[in-house]
């Protein structure tokens, strides 16, 4: 049994950053998140206390599990013998339940695992029980080959499986140049086409009389420039600061891993203020309760309302939930010739990404950009 001690040390300043002491082998080691072990456990990251230290306890506890299965710390000798006496099986298994503790959608795991699950039964029995290191390229490609009835299709399963290789090499270090040398197929972006200035708000009312919740949802895409899945439908009373003049999001309640501030325009207040009067903080804005409402209810309304407004003309093919996002995007963008602000109310770590956006405007690369923003 090997012997350590690991202690969590916090306070109750939110401020101050907790974390875990490792002292193990005569070193004393600090460990304020769970990278080191392919976790995404960020205490530090949680906007209470009790959150805080909810992680803390998950922290240490796995942080004891690394120590006791040999795989910690990750700069010591037995640790690299620990792990290349893992199987290919039983490093794909680690590398799905590490995902499974993530802080990821529960539909992006059932595909990564389900993709696994698929390559798993294509190796044979040799190639399971060996080192990982021995299927080579050209077997990945095989299997990769299966999945080749589109391009899109096809980048998606090769994305899902690459996460699960990088996962791998997070705990176990391995030639990604394997995998990185596969085939890539360039599939057609599909873009959130943009509502037009004279269908916006016929939209809206459509949407308004069909499905309100819905309508709330995009009014706050639109008008807070806030993602439809991941932030406004977890929104709670205690989320709107300032009279309800603005939202604000911890980093572990939004994309960019930031606190965020977000402003809630007068024609926004105008319509959550009577539905946030009759919450308790804690309440979330839609369901009315302390339990939001689950990750599909705006994607089944969506698609129940879209089959009606789209064969009269009212919604046009490529306009989803998110083009309402996209929408504001682009009216911030004309008045302000400002790719830094609007990168900032959209909460983009990237500059790219918020390039993107602006694709609605006809504008696709720097040089078409330079017409636009000499500052480029």
């Amino acid at each position: 049994m090997l012997k350590y001690t690991i202690k969590i040390k916090r306070s109750d300043d939110l401020t101050k950053r907790a974390f875990i002491e490792i002292i193990f082998k005569g070193k004393r080691f600090k460990e304020y998140t769970g990278i080191k072990l392919g976790l995404n456990i960020k205490p530090n990251y949680a906007s209470t206390i009790p959150q805080r230290d909810e992680q803390l306890k998950t922290l240490e506890y796995e942080f004891k599990k690394a120590i006791d299965l040999n795989i910690y710390p990750v700069n010591l000798k037995p640790v690299e013998k620990a792990r290349k006496s893992f199987s290919a099986l039983e490093l794909f298994q680690i590398a799905i339940s590490n995902k499974k503790k993530a802080n990821l959608s529960p539909k992006y795991i059932l595909n990564l695992e389900s993709i696994t699950l698929k390559f798993i039964a294509f190796l044979n029995d040799s190639e399971l029980k060996g080192n990982i290191e021995n299927i080579g390229r050209n077997r990945i490609q095989e299997f990769l080959n299966n999945f080749g009835s589109t391009a899109s299709y096809y980048m998606i399963v090769r994305r899902h499986l690459k996460a699960i290789y990088s996962e791998i090499n997070k705990f176990n270090p391995y030639d990604l140049s394997v995998f990185n040398n596969t085939d890539k197929r360039k599939a057609s972006p599909v873009l959130h086409k943009p509502y037009l200035d004279n269908q916006l708000q016929v939209v809206l009312e459509s949407i308004r009389e069909l499905h309100p919740d819905l309508h709330l949802c995009c009014i706050l895409s639109y008008g807070c420039l806030l993602r439809p899945h991941n932030e406004i439908r977890l929104l709670k009373k205690d989320h709107f600061k300032n009279n309800f003049s603005e939202i604000h999001l911890s980093g572990s309640e939004n994309k960019s891993g930031k606190i965020r501030i977000v402003p809630v325009p007068k024609f926004v207040r105008i319509l959550v203020v009577p539905r946030l009067e009759k919450l308790s903080n804690e309440d979330n804005i839609f369901s009315g309760n302390l339990n939001a409402f689950n990750q599909y209810y705006f994607n089944t309304a969506w698609k129940r309302i879209f089959k009606k407004l789209e064969p009269i003309g009212l919604i046009q093919n490529n306009q989803t939930i998110y083009s309402f996002r996209h929408t504001a995007a682009i009216n911030v963008y004309k008045k302000t010739k400002d790719l830094h602000i609007l990168q900032q109310l959209l909460g983009h770590s990237d500059m790219i990404v918020t390039l993107k956006y602006l694709r609605g405007l006809g504008v696709h690369n720097t040089e078409e950009l330079r017409d636009v923003m000499p500052e480029l």
